[in-house]
């Protein structure tokens, strides 16, 4: 009797034994990973305090956010949508959020370096994260702007590289925990980055994509005769106006993209029709999200589909229902300067370990072709005439052959409109590109075109 009794205690605790190794077993082996990871778990809180998060440096080298005494700080607030705000409480955004792992020393690290730092109990090290930005640029976009919302793309055509990206209005990200209440019901958007995530009315910026769907299709070319006499148009019982009356009725169809004829462009929008004109925007990446580091908003064509003539008409000059971002229309303006080929636009040009070595290296790549050579270059001679003749004058630069279009776009009821340009530098052998965005604020020739003038002067000088 008793040594049944013995046995049946003895299997009632190797029973209790197996349930708790089937339970322990469960909860580190399967569990255990997403424990880790668990931003609750205070142990990886513990861990993060702990870490040294790597720096951000600008494209020449200089520290843009570093930690001091614990906290995150950055060089300049024109920089804050880029590096992005780094927050226990809020999260992460920018660059400290696309590149987090690096920073903060989780990815990247050599299985003997870890085990190494977990022996010794050193606190982990972060990457440092290089950028394409040239600070200099960046704030000089910034005093440029002055106090107008919006923002400035400057790129490298020949890699994709965004030099500048700039969007207004700015914050400081080191006190984003102390003001968040401030920050995030402001009217101004400032942590919303503008440059990727702000979609608008291209206004006659689109004009470029219209034309080179017309040109490359051979429907049109640049010396084709057009003719606006009356500055109008009716489609469809729709009245389409110009901006401005034509200086003559008649001239060629470069002239009408330098002189911003909104009444020729619409017929051409409808002799291009709409699934070629939707074709052509996607080529140049309009109507889905942009391959980016940063977080972006993807662009749209249009809603309505089949498009009814008088839409059609209106998005061939830049209205209608076109959303893009001022990121999506410097890639425009690179395509062009770039004979046809779109860029694959990118901020970090690569990511090092404490030591220097090198873990990643940004490889500069191609999003596809949008058009052919030759159609590219007579879109470049029609931009250079815009500067010299038409509506783009005020983004021109002593000395140096400029292509440019300008744009004003309809905002909402009762608001000014938005200003745009785009433009290219220089025309002959293309270098640089850039998109200015300026929310409300009027004209594009009188309001935008400066801002990009003043920024792709400086901007020439300093990148070779």
């Amino acid at each position: 009797m008793m040594e049944q009794q013995i046995r049946r205690l003895g299997s009632a605790f190797l029973l209790g034994f197996a349930l708790l190794a089937c339970t322990a077993g469960y909860w580190q082996a399967v569990q255990g990973p997403s424990l880790a990871a668990n931003p609750g778990n205070p142990r990886l809180a513990a861990a993060e305090q702990r870490a040294l998060r790597g720096r951000i440096l600008d494209r020449n080298g200089r520290v843009v956010a570093e930690t001091v005494d614990g906290q995150r700080r950055a060089a300049t607030p024109a920089l804050a949508q880029v590096l992005g705000y780094y927050s226990a409480r809020y999260g992460t955004t920018g660059v400290e959020r696309a590149y987090d792992g690096q920073l903060s020393g989780r990815a990247g690290e050599p299985l003997a370096a870890r085990l190494r730092r977990l022996l010794l109990g050193t606190p982990r090290q972060g990457n440092d994260v290089q950028l394409t930005i040239d600070t200099g640029l960046q704030e000089l976009a910034d005093r440029a702007l002055g106090n107008a919302r919006g923002a400035v793309v400057l790129m490298d055509v020949r890699t994709g590289a965004l030099l500048v990206s700039l969007s207004k209005p700015t914050f400081d990200p080191a006190t984003v925990d102390e003001h968040w209440a401030s920050l995030s019901q402001d009217d101004g958007r400032p942590l919303y980055n503008r440059v990727s995530q702000g979609l608008y009315v291209p206004g006659s910026t689109f004009k470029a994509v219209t034309a080179a769907a017309a040109i490359d299709s051979g429907l049109i070319q640049p010396s084709t005769p057009v003719s606006d006499p009356t500055g109008d148009v009716t489609i469809e019982g729709f009245r389409i106006t110009d901006a401005e009356k034509m200086p003559r009725s008649t001239f060629d169809f470069a002239h009408a993209f330098a002189w911003s004829s909104n009444v020729v462009f619409a017929q051409v929008g409808l002799s291009v029709g709409a699934e070629r004109l939707r074709d052509y925007a996607g080529r140049f990446g309009i109507g889905r999200t942009l391959p980016f580091e940063l977080e972006t908003s993807p662009t749209s064509f249009s809603r309505t589909w089949p498009m009814p003539p008088v839409l059609l008409a209106s998005t061939a000059f830049g209205q209608g229902e076109l959303l893009v971002s001022p990121l999506q229309m410097a890639v425009v303006a690179a395509t062009i300067a770039r004979d046809g080929d779109v860029p694959r636009p990118y901020v970090v040009s690569q990511v090092r370990m404490p030591d220097g070595t090198i873990l990643e290296q940004h490889t500069p790549g191609s999003l596809g072709r949008a058009i052919s050579p030759p159609t590219a270059a007579a879109l470049r001679s029609m931009m250079a005439l815009a500067v010299e003749e038409g509506f783009a004058k005020n983004a021109a630069i002593p000395g140096v052959r400029v292509g440019g279009k300008t744009g004003t776009a309809q905002s909402v009821p009762g608001m000014p409109d938005h200003s745009w340009y785009i433009g290219i530098a220089p025309v002959d052998q293309p270098r640089l590109a850039i998109a200015v965005l300026m929310e409300f604020s009027g004209w594009g020739s009188l309001e935008a075109a400066p801002v990009a003038r003043q920024v792709m002067a400086q901007a020439l000088q300093v990148v070779r």
